[in-house]
């Protein structure tokens, strides 16, 4: 089996016995597909005569069943420990259900409140997603009857537990670790136990997420496995140093150059370096002309430096010496005049 086909695995047999469902080109209507989605009751196992000097054993529990439900009443849980999906990844799952069809099922429950009528996918996301871009009308579905919204750490897990086929990523828990706490306020203790955290320290430096510049974390949400916590952290230190347009251009390389955080933190101190050896220019606030008649013979500019509140005046001009000794003096005079004002 190829790597693409990972997550699109292992379901068999069971298709012949799928319950079908009407899709969204059906007469019916959504909400009554919904309620024609049957609970599969568990059955039980076939009776055997257990030796005499056995105690009789339990029956075993027959496995769930598979049903097709409507794509169109599928919804991704909201607590998916996988929130970053590129377009990369959708489209080789995708090319694994043409050629393989489904080969698992989708695990989800029951929706409340803003997805009733919904079934709400715990596993199976980014195969939902490839089936949509497919075309398809409906997917093969577990429905778990133990599950709701109301337990969102629960869920969490569960997720977390289903997608063992490609790696979470720090922006992935980054995610997560937000809604818990801005959205369902959770503790600190809850939600490591939740995320399978030792210490808090990992919470806190999930953090640096939050504080990248749209325009940054924009291009980590379309790379997000190049994306770790750190150079999270080195990112956010160079908005600081080196201006967010700076920064922007160097999470840019960060992608197309595969950087790897020493090779980022040696830019940024390239970076750092260019700056500090750059003399700062004065901008042109104002200017005057002066003139001798209808001659320009000079003129006055004020000057603005970068991050001060003071200027500089700069005053330039060419004068036949007997002009330019009146010219210094009446300056000087008014230079004494404006001291008692500066």
């Amino acid at each position: 089996m190829s790597r693409h086909d990972v997550e699109n695995k292992g379901q068999g047999k069971a298709a012949a016995h799928v319950p079908v469902l009407p899709t969204p080109d059906s007469s019916e209507s959504a909400a009554v597909a919904a309620e024609n989605v049957q609970e599969i009751p568990e059955q039980p196992a076939a009776a055997q005569k257990p030796p005499a000097t056995a105690q009789k054993q339990p029956a075993a529990k027959q496995p769930a069943v598979a049903q097709k439900i409507p794509i169109s009443l599928l919804v991704p849980s909201p607590y998916n420990s996988r929130r970053f999906r590129t377009q990369r990844r959708i489209k080789e799952i995708a090319q694994s259900l043409s050629a393989h069809g489904q080969r698992e099922a989708l695990r989800v429950y029951r929706g409340t409140g803003d997805f009733h009528g919904k079934f709400v996918i715990v596993s199976g996301v980014t195969r939902f997603l490839a089936a949509k871009t497919l075309g398809w009308s409906a997917l093969d579905a577990i429905i778990d009857p133990t599950l709701n919204s109301n337990v969102p750490l629960v869920l969490v897990r569960l997720s977390r537990l289903h997608n063992d086929t490609l790696a979470e990523t720090d922006m992935d828990h980054a995610a997560i670790v937000a809604d818990l706490e801005d959205k369902e306020g959770y503790s600190q203790g809850a939600i490591m136990a939740a995320m399978g955290f030792n210490t808090p320290r990992k919470l806190l430096k999930l953090k640096s997420f939050r504080e990248l510049p749209k325009a940054i974390f924009n291009i980590a949400a379309q790379n997000p496995d190049k994306f770790t916590v750190e150079l999270a952290e080195m990112l956010n230190n160079a908005v600081s140093s080196l201006g967010e347009d700076k920064a922007v251009l160097l999470a840019n390389e960060l992608v197309a150059e595969n950087l790897s955080g020493e090779q980022l933190i040696g830019r940024i101190r390239v970076e750092c370096r260019k700056i500090a050896s750059t003399p700062v220019r004065a901008k042109k606030e104002r200017t005057a002309l002066i003139h001798l008649g209808d001659t320009k013979v000079g003129n006055l500019r004020v000057m603005r430096y970068p991050d001060s509140d003071k200027r500089r005046v700069k005053l330039d001009v060419q004068l036949p010496e007997d002009a330019a000794k009146n010219f210094f003096i009446e300056l000087e005079s008014l230079i004494q005049k404006m001291k008692g004002k500066w």
